[in-house]
């Protein structure tokens, strides 16, 4: 949450937290980045409940992440029309929630009135002669079934829960204990299903208020479509407000003046509020007009009953007065008469031609900084420095004589006293030019010369009580406009919480649904699809109580929409024109919505599967996309592998090693047991690749093609692993010759190559290594990299060592 606030509710004084989403709403409706973004986006006025359910919409999609589209859809769009589509985004957004609004923040502002009526009214009768406990509790009942019958009949049947939520305090009861659970410990060994299926209520904290409500006067979780006939509550819920009506004025009787005051002020906002409700604004004119209606009404509230202050605000914001006290006393406001003149306080135009007035903020900060520099200097001067210099034997006539005026003269012409003063001043404290001491001097006499208006201040501490005042001034004009404001977003906040809750079940879902995937037991899917289903049907139920006056096909096409990532027209089409998942393999038909209760198992079934239906496409099309992203890092390895030179590596060493050994000897340079292994290696990946590739029988070449380029095709056949190792050699020695000799080397021919080959067979047989029923054209991979690899190895090494010992003595001669 926001730190702008001044008069903090918990949830405000936590960073981050958000469980209470009325006051998260408003405290991004109050934030400067937050509005400058709408304000650009609404462009021309808009009434009042246009901008909020904007808002609501911009907080969705910028805060929660709600999108009409999905990744896959995003991701192809280029920048430009990613905006575009964001914008629109938006506008559905607020469509579809201006639909499931419809006209009920104008009936919250209705009920928001007439529970202040009777709060009012009950603390007049509080006021008076009690009587008995009976007696009470029977006119408190008529009061509750008088203010009952005011709701008028084409209301959701929900406003009747809300207003007793309000008088009975039941709901910022729950508010409360609701935040508190949120923030403590969350239950972790739980099962995917038993996860799915909890109610969550500090994710809907409004949500899960009226739910608690309709529990509590209709005695199970039901929804109703229209007032029933006969007395909106039966005679046991009555009872229950009642008492907790008269409960909650006897805890509140110390404080009966105060709450009734507040009431009083709450009655005046919302009178004003409904004046001017379908007119268009901004929130910028809507915050500025509503502030001046509170501050005025509360400053004449104060004043005339100023032993309430505390009481009456911390009611008001929902705070505890001791927290209001210390607040107000941090904006620098001592008593009552400080608030009433904060509260009245107002930016008044002046002319321009007035000297030294409708100055900028950040002119009059550089005068407060100017004024408390020469204070600072003046204060070090007459009491350390000039104490100090007393204590030292100097006589004190002197020293009075000297003032900040000294500052301004040249350093180079102080003497005596004057020249002891400034170099003592010089150790406690940084002393300006004498320049700048004269502007500040000036600054000074332009401020008490009256430059800042005729009833300005005249010193910095004034300024600085001056801009505290003003800065108090405007926070708490603020606090007051939107703590009030929470109060009338509830049916907002219950719109928003359902696109939350559906987006969190969505989550949880998918969670489930990679199990569901991964089952190898079709029951156990089935199953896992039956908790999928009954959290559908549960979640249609409760977006029916939740609003009431919305039709079957509307909340099916609204949860389609969001299971989907479309937007509500859209999803409703696809339900009227495409097959149900309901009559698959019977008829190709879709389902007839407006024939069936909104609670029909059908819907469910409807709705689920077409979201497993679409979840079971994207994890195929994954699966295929992964699968090619295989073939295609397979296929790119093997062209690596067949485009590697594996003889890169002899061919590296030969020709650094002979040319290094004039200046280094021939020690760190031999062929070594790790070349050995290398070479090994390198030797069975080199036969393994080139397998059956063509090779020229007489010079070992081998072609691209089937045709050697010196003894054409009738030589050229398929190689087998004797000719492969046969090349391997030849070319490993013909690399070591030119390293050693240079390009006039005489290389290795295809005759020698194949007779060391044969001779490394012949002795491998003799040793046991191999046997005559080894197949020599084609050897094991366990033959070539254990037993013929290292010995070829060994002999290429034999070789290398021996050249390099040849090119020792060449150089040691040299």
């Amino acid at each position: 949450m926001s730190s702008s606030w001044m008069l903090k509710t918990r949830q405000m004084s936590e960073a981050g937290r958000e469980t209470l989403l009325r006051e998260a709403l408003a405290t991004h409706m109050r934030s400067p980045r937050d509005r400058q973004l709408v304000s650009s986006m609404l462009g021309d006025p808009r009434p009042l409940e246009d901008i909020l359910s904007f808002f609501g919409s911009f907080y969705l999609y910028n805060y929660q992440g709600v999108r009409l589209l999905s990744m896959a859809e995003v991701q192809e769009l280029d920048t430009q029309k990613t905006d575009e589509v964001g914008k629109e985004e938006r506008r559905q957004l607020e469509l579809e929630i201006r639909q499931l609004l419809g006209d009920l923040q104008s009936q919250e502002l209705h009920v928001a009135r007439l529970a202040c009526e009777f709060n009012i009214a009950i603390c007049d009768m509080a006021g008076g002669p009690t009587g008995s406990q009976h007696d009470l509790i029977t006119r408190v009942t008529e009061k509750v079934l008088e203010v009952v019958w005011k709701i008028p009949k084409d209301y959701s049947p929900n406003a009747v829960l809300d207003l007793v939520g309000i008088i009975t305090g039941w709901a910022d009861e729950w508010r409360k204990e609701l935040y508190v659970k949120a923030s403590g410990l969350k239950e972790t060994s739980m099962s995917l299903r038993d996860e799915l299926l909890r109610e969550h209520e500090h994710e809907v904290v409004e949500t899960s208020i009226l739910k608690k409500l309709i529990v509590k006067t209709r005695g199970r979780f039901t929804h109703q479509t229209q007032h029933k006939e006969g007395p909106p509550l039966d005679a046991k819920a009555l009872g229950e407000i009642s008492s907790a009506i008269v409960d909650r004025f006897t805890r509140l009787r110390p404080n009966i003046d105060a709450f009734r005051l507040a009431n009083e002020l709450k009655l005046s906002v919302i009178e004003a509020l409904e004046l001017e409700f379908e007119a268009p604004t901004t929130i910028d004119d809507f915050e500025r007009r509503m502030s001046d209606v509170i501050a005025e009404q509360l400053a004449q509230l104060i004043e005339a009953n100023p032993k309430t202050v505390n009481e009456l605000i911390g009611i008001l914001v929902g705070i505890d007065s001791g927290e209001v006290q210390s607040a107000l006393r941090t904006g620098g406001i001592r008593n009552p008469a400080d608030l009433v003149t904060v509260l009245r306080h107002k930016e008044e135009a002046r002319p321009e031609s007035a000297p030294g007035e409708g100055r900028s903020r950040e002119e009059l900060e550089a005068i407060e900084r100017s004024l408390k520099t020469l204070e600072k200097l003046e204060e070090t001067l007459e009491r350390p420095v000039k104490g100090m210099l007393k204590a030292r034997g100097l006589r004190s006539e002197e020293l009075d004589k000297i003032t900040v005026e000294l500052l301004t003269k040249d350093r180079r012409g102080l003497l005596g006293i004057e020249k002891q003063v400034l170099d003592e001043l010089q150790k406690k404290t940084r002393v300006p030019s004498p320049e700048e001491v004269v502007q500040l001097i000036e600054t000074r006499k332009m401020v008490q010369a009256g430059g800042l208006g005729d009833l300005g201040p005249t010193s910095a501490s004034e300024m600085s009580q001056r801009r505290l005042h003003d800065e108090t001034a405007v926070a708490l004009k603020l606090d007051l406009v939107w703590h009030l404001m929470i109060g009338l977003l509830t049916n907002l906040t219950r719109v928003v919480e359902t696109y939350i809750r559906s987006k969190q079940d969505l989550l949880r879902g998918k969670a489930l649904l990679k199990t569901i995937y991964t089952e190898a037991q079709s029951e156990f899917q089935y199953l896992r699809e039956e908790v999928l289903i009954d959290l559908m049907a549960m979640r249609i139920y409760e977006m029916k109580c939740i609003h009431p006056t919305l039709d079957a096909p509307t909340i099916v096409g609204w949860m389609h929409a969001r299971l989907s990532s479309t937007k509500m027209s859209v999803a409703a089409e696809d339900l009227k024109t495409s097959p149900s998942p309901v009559f698959e393999g019977v008829v190709s038909s879709p389902l007839k919505l407006d024939g069936l209760e909104f609670d029909n198992y059908a819907i469910a079934y409807d709705l689920m599967h077409r979201f497993l239906r679409t979840q079971r496409r994207e994890i195929l099309a994954k699966e295929e996309f992964m699968l090619d992203m295989k073939r295609e890092e397979a296929a790119a390895a093997e062209s690596r592998k067949k485009s590697l030179d594996v003889l890169l590596f002899i061919y590296t060493k030969a020709h650094t090693v002979f040319r290094a050994i004039s200046r280094v000897g021939t020690k760190g340079l031999e062929w070594s047991a790790a070349d050995d292994s290398k070479c090994s290696n390198l030797l069975s990946f080199y036969v393994n690749v080139n397998r059956g590739r063509p090779v020229c029988q007489v010079c070992g070449d081998t072609p691209s093609t089937d045709a050697c380029t010196i003894h054409g095709k009738a030589n050229v056949t398929s190689s087998n692993d004797i000719d492969n190792i046969s090349v391997f050699v030849m070319r490993a020695i013909s690399d070591i010759k030119s390293g050693l000799i240079g390009p006039t080397a005489k290389p290795c021919t295809w005759e020698e190559a194949r007779g060391i080959v044969q001779r490394v067979l012949t002795n491998l047989k003799r040793r046991g290594k191999i046997t005559s029923k080894t197949s020599v054209r084609a050897l094991l991979p366990g033959d070539i990299n254990y037993v013929v690899g290292p010995a070829i190895a060994e002999v290429i090494g034999t070789y290398f060592n021996e050249s390099l010992r040849y090119a020792a003595r060449g150089a040691d001669r040299g």
